[in-house]
C-alpha cells in the first residue's frame, strides 16, 4: 500500500540523513585503515631491528625467544586492529547507496513508546549518539519483519522471548542513494516487492534474497535447534539462496566461536559453485569452504592410478544405454546395490574383519631390492592382539617403518662411503665423501619414507577388488550384516571386477572405496567442520549420507533438495508410479539423530504460473509445487518436420527470445552426446552460441547450449528444449530430467520436438 506524500518526504529525508552519516563514517574509517596499515608496515619492517639475537648461552636464547614472542604479539594485535577497521569500512561501502530495505514499528509489552526498526544488510550505529540507525537483517528483532504481519508478534533472544505489537511493516527500494519506492505491506513480504524482484532478468551470478525472505524460508535460515535439517524445496523455491543466507546468519550469530573455516558446502558442480560465489561476499561474510563431492573423492583417491568416473559420465551411460547391452544391464543392477545401506553394512563388517587379518600389504623396494617385505609388515601389524583402531595401529606401523628406514638409510650411507674410499679414481676429501654418501642414501630412501607417511604400503584397492572376486568373503560379510547376496551377484561381480582390472573406478564404487580406505587408514574424521550443507541432496545415496556423517562427526547438517529432480539412478529408484517414497524419514534414520526436522518449501518463485503448471503435468504424482502469482506467456510446443527443420526452429526461437529482451537463453539437450551434435548444427545459425560442459567454470549472458543435468540449480530468462520428441524422452528414467529442464525457465519456455511429442506431456 503506497504511503502519503508527507510521509514519503520524511522517508526521503531520512535516507539522505543516514547516507550522509554513513559517508562521514566511511571517511573516518578510511583514515583509520590508512593509519593502521602504515603502522603495520612499519612494525613489520622493524621486527628484526628490535630483536638482538644472541646464541652464546641458554639464557640469551631464552631472552631472544621471549623478545620475538613479544614482537609477534604486537604485530598480530596490529593486524587484527587493521582487519577490524578494514572489514567495517568494506561493509559500509557496500550499503552506502542502499542503506536499508525495511522498517517495522514495534511496541514491546509494558512499554509506552513504539520503536522504529530500520533493517539493512549490516548494522549502523550513530557514533555520536550510539543510536542504532540500521539493524542487521540477522538481528533477533529483525525476524519480526519476516515472520509476522502487523499485530501481535514475538521474537526470540538468547535470554528470553520478547512480545509486543507490530504497528507498521514497510518496504523500500533504494538505488544509487535515491528512494525509488516505498510501501506498507501486510501478511508476508509484499507481493509488490516480489513482483519487482522476480520480473528481472537472470544474472550470471546468484544474489542474496534478504529483502524478500518468506516466513517459511526464515524458519530454515534461523534454525539452530536441530542437528539435521532436511529441506524439500520445489524447483524455484529458493532453497539454495536460503542455504547461503543460513550460512551468513550462523556466522553472524556465532561470530565469536564460528568461522567460515568451520563450514563446508557441497555443490553439484563447479559451474554452480561459481554461480553462487557472490552471495556471501554480498552479505559481508567470508566465503566458506565450497567443493563438489566428486572433487572430494578425487582428492581422497589421488595416487591410486585409477581413472575415476564422475557422476555425469555415469548419467550419460545410463541415459544412452539400452537393456540389450549386457554391460548396461549389469550396471543398472550394480548401482542400487552399491549405493545402499546393505552395502554400507558390508564395508563396515569388512573393516571389523580386517582388525584380525586380511589387510594386504605391499613390499617396500628400491629397484629390485626389497627392503621391507609385505610379510614383515603383516607380521608386525597382526603380531600381537591390540584393542586399538585400525588407523591407530597403522600410525604405529608407519612410525616403526620410518625408524627402520632410518637404520637402512644409515647403513646405505656407510656402504656408499666405503665404496667411494675403495674407488681409486675418486679424489674427493673425506668430508666431501661423507657428504656425498649422505646425499645418495637420502635420495634412495626418501621416496620410501614418503610412502610410509602416506600409507602407500597398503593395497586398499586390492582389498576392495577382493569383495567382488571372492564370493565366500562377500557372502560372509553380508551374513554378518544380516543380509543376503543380491540376486544379480554374478553379474555385479563380473562387471565390477572387469572395470577394476582395467583401472576404471565407476562413480558408484568411489565412495565405498574411500570409506574402506578411511576405515583401514584411520583418516575418516574431520573434526573442525561444525556445519555441513549439501545442495541437490536428492542426488546423494544412503551410502553418501552415512559416509558424510562419519566424516564430519561434530557437524550439524542442512540437506537441501527436491526429489522431483532426482535424476540419478539411485534417486530414481526411490520413486515408483505413485510418486516419491518418504525419503526424509530414511535420511533421519541414516543420520541417527533424534534432533531432525524436515521442512517443505512448496511455493516456486522462479517461474511464471504458466511454466510451473506446465512442468507439474510432467510429474503428476510428484512433490507438490505451488506457483507464485506471477503470470506470463504460456509455454510453447513447437513441432518440426525433420532434423534440419528442428535445428532451424531452435535457432530462430533463440534469436527471437534474445531480441525480445532475454539476456540469458539456454538450449537444453538430454545428453552430452546430443549437445555436441546440436552445437555443431546450430553454430552456423547462432554465431555467438556458447557450449557449456562439465568442465565449464562460469558462463556469461547470451545464448548457450548444455545437457539439461548441468543446468540444475541455475535459471535463465528463456529455456528452449532442443528435442522433446517421444524418441528422446519416453522412458521413466528420463521423466525427472525432463521436469528439471522445464523448471529452469524464469519467463519463457519453448519445447521444440520432431515426430511424436514426449508422453510426459499428456495431450488434452
Amino acid at each position: 500500500m503506497p504511503i502519503n506524500e508527507e510521509e514519503r518526504e520524511r522517508e526521503d529525508q531520512r535516507v539522505a540523513s543516514v547516507r550522509s552519516q554513513i559517508k562521514e563514517r566511511i571517511m573516518d574509517l578510511g583514515e583509520t585503515v590508512d593509519q593502521r596499515g602504515s603502522e603495520l608496515t612499519a612494525i613489520g619492517r622493524s621486527f628484526w631491528d628490535d630483536i638482538s639475537v644472541n646464541a652464546d648461552n641458554a639464557d640469551d636464547l631464552i631472552e631472544t625467544a621471549a623478545s620475538m614472542a613479544q614482537q609477534e604479539h604486537v604485530l598480530m594485535g596490529q593486524k587484527r586492529s587493521f582487519q577490524v577497521a578494514q572489514d567495517a569500512l568494506y561493509k559500509l561501502q557496500r550499503v552506502v547507496d542502499a542503506p536499508y530495505f525495511a522498517r517495522i514499528d514495534f511496541q514491546e509489552q509494558g512499554e509506552q513508546e513504539r520503536e522504529k526498526i530500520y533493517i539493512g544488510l549490516t548494522s549502523f550505529i550513530d557514533p555520536k549518539t550510539d543510536e542504532i540507525l540500521i539493524y542487521d537483517w540477522r538481528a533477533p528483532i529483525a525476524s519480526l519483519f519476516y515472520d509476522y504481519p502487523p499485530g501481535p508478534a514475538t521474537y526470540h533472544t538468547p535470554e528470553m522471548d520478547v512480545s509486543g505489537d507490530m504497528l507498521l511493516k514497510r518496504q523500500y527500494i533504494i538505488k544509487a542513494g535515491e528512494l525509488q519506492d516505498v510501501f506498507d505491506t501486510g501478511i508476508s513480504i509484499g507481493d509488490e516487492m516480489l513482483q519487482k524482484m522476480l520480473s528481472r532478468s537472470a544474472d550470471e551470478k546468484m544474489h542474496s534474497i534478504v529483502t524478500t525472505i518468506q516466513r517459511e524460508q526464515n524458519q530454515i535460515i534461523r534454525d539452530d535447534r536441530h542437528k539435521v535439517l532436511v529441506v524439500q524445496g520445489a524447483a524455484g523455491s529458493g532453497k539454495t539462496s536460503v542455504a547461503l543466507q543460513r550460512i551468513a546468519y550462523l556466522l553472524y550469530k556465532y561470530r565469536t566461536t564460528l568461522s567460515a573455516d568451520n563450514m563446508i558446502l557441497f555443490s553439484p558442480n563447479s559451474l554452480f559453485s561459481d554461480y553462487v560465489s557472490h552471495v556471501l561476499p554480498e552479505l559481508g561474510e567470508a566465503t566458506m569452504q565450497q567443493t563438489t563431492f566428486q572433487d572430494y573423492l578425487t582428492h581422497k583417491l589421488s595416487g591410486t592410478g585409477l581413472k575415476l568416473e564422475d557422476p555425469y559420465d555415469q548419467l550419460e551411460f545410463i541415459l544412452t544405454g539400452t537393456e540389450q547391452d549386457p554391460a548396461y544391464k549389469a550396471r543398472m543392477q550394480s548401482i542400487p546395490y552399491k549405493t545402499s545401506e546393505a552395502f554400507l553394512s558390508v564395508i563396515e563388517a569388512y573393516g571389523e574383519k580386517l582388525k584380525h587379518g586380511g589387510i594386504r600389504f605391499v613390499d617396500l623396494s628400491v629397484g629390485k631390492k626389497v627392503l621391507i617385505t609385505a610379510e614383515e609388515l603383516s607380521e608386525r601389524f597382526y603380531g600381537k592382539a591390540s584393542i586399538l583402531a585400525l588407523g591407530e595401529r597403522m600410525e604405529q606401523l608407519s612410525e616403526w617403518m620410518l625408524e627402520k628406514l632410518d637404520e637402512i638409510q644409515a647403513d646405505a650411507q656407510k656402504r656408499f662411503y666405503r665404496k667411494m674410499v675403495r674407488e681409486p679414481k675418486y679424489l674427493g676429501t673425506e668430508p666431501e665423501m661423507k657428504k656425498m654418501s649422505k646425499m645418495k642414501a637420502h635420495k634412495a630412501i626418501a621416496p620410501l619414507k614418503e610412502k610410509a607417511r602416506n600409507l602407500a604400503y597398503v593395497d586398499v584397492l586390492g582389498m576392495y577388488r577382493e569383495l567382488y572376486t571372492n564370493r565366500e568373503l562377500h557372502e560372509e560379510l553380508m551374513a554378518q550384516a544380516g543380509q543376503k547376496l543380491p540376486e544379480a551377484w554374478e553379474s555385479i561381480s563380473s562387471f565390477t571386477s572387469a572395470a577394476l582390472e582395467q583401472g576404471i573406478l565407476h562413480y558408484e564404487d568411489a565412495t565405498p572405496l574411500v570409506y574402506l580406505k578411511g576405515l583401514v587408514e584411520g583418516q575418516l574424521r574431520v573434526g573442525t567442520i561444525r556445519y555441513c550443507l549439501v545442495d541437490e541432496a536428492q542426488d546423494y545415496s544412503p551410502f553418501h549420507y552415512a559416509y558424510l556423517k562419519k566424516l564430519f562427526p561434530r557437524a550439524r547438517f542442512t540437506l537441501l533438495g527436491d526429489w522431483n529432480q532426482g535424476i540419478f539412478t539411485h534417486a530414481n529408484a526411490a520413486s515408483d508410479a505413485d510418486g516419491p517414497k518418504n525419503e526424509y524419514s530414511s535420511i533421519s534414520e541414516l543420520m541417527k539423530e533424534e534432533e531432525t526436522e524436515t521442512i517443505r518449501l512448496v511455493k516456486s518463485y522462479r517461474s511464471t504460473r504458466e511454466i510451473v503448471e506446465f512442468a507439474s503435468r510432467v510429474l503428476p504424482f510428484g512433490e507438490p509445487i505451488e506457483p507464485f502469482s506471477r503470470s506470463g506467456e504460456e509455454p510453447r510446443l513447437l513441432r518440426a518436420a525433420s532434423e534440419t527443420e528442428l535445428c532451424r526452429l531452435v535457432a530462430d526461437t533463440a534469436l527471437t527470445r534474445q531480441h525480445g529482451g532475454a539476456s540469458s537463453v539456454a538450449i537444453l539437450c538430454k545428453t552430452e552426446r546430443e549437445t555436441e551434435a546440436a552445437h555443431a548444427a546450430l553454430k552456423p545459425l547462432l554465431p555467438g552460441l556458447t557450449r557449456i560442459t562439465k568442465e565449464t567454470l562460469h558462463y556469461e549472458a547470451g545464448v548457450m547450449i548444455m545437457p539439461a543435468y548441468l543446468a540444475k540449480g541455475l535459471e535463465f530468462d528463456a529455456v528452449i528444449l532442443y528435442d522433446a520428441g517421444a524418441a528422446v524422452y519416453a522412458e521413466a528414467k528420463e521423466r525427472k530430467l525432463f521436469y528439471t529442464a522445464c523448471t529452469r525457465a524464469l519467463h519463457h519456455l519453448d519445447v521444440c520436438y520432431q515426430g511424436e511429442l514426449t508422453p510426459f506431456l499428456p495431450q488434452d
